[in-house]
């Protein structure tokens, strides 16, 4: 912490740089997991290549939103990691990934809409599986999300 205090940036140049080195890195693993499913495991790809990496900035940019108010709210670095698992496992089970979101209880889908991964998972299957446009409702949405 000492380091910071020191330095000669100030704390939204320091959180911009964060912002851009991990948008950077989650980019290249984005890439490469994208390339992996529709060139390895033939996943098609129906949509178009720029609406879906607009719609991968958008949820890298929201997540990294989320994981910096962990940051913030978080006294330890174990307490970050739980609350980073909460939100991990929220995302994975409440997102419509693994179970359509009509089937969750309202109060359940509510929480689902909090979560950037819900409309990563619609927006994406609409770009790949079935080659539409991207929902600008639910993008815009998302962008929001990055600022709790």
């Amino acid at each position: 912490m000492e380091l910071f205090r020191v330095s000669p940036l100030s704390a939204a140049e320091a959180l911009f740089g964060k912002y851009i080195s991990y948008m950077l890195f989650g980019g290249v693993i984005a890439a490469i997991l994208s390339a992996l499913l529709v060139f390895a495991l033939h996943v098609p790809m129906l949509g178009n290549w720029w609406n879906f990496t607009l719609v991968i900035t958008a949820v890298l940019f929201t997540s990294l939103g989320i994981g910096f108010a962990i940051s913030i709210v978080s006294q330890t670095d174990s307490q970050a990691v739980q609350y980073s698992m909460i939100v991990l496992l929220a995302s994975v089970f409440f997102s419509g990934f693994i179970m359509s979101l009509d089937m969750l209880w309202e109060p359940v889908r509510l929480i689902s809409w909090l979560l950037p991964t819900t409309y990563g998972t619609l927006l994406l299957r609409d770009i790949t599986l079935r080659g539409m446009d991207p929902n600008w409702v639910l993008l815009g949405g998302l962008l929001p999300l990055a600022w709790y």
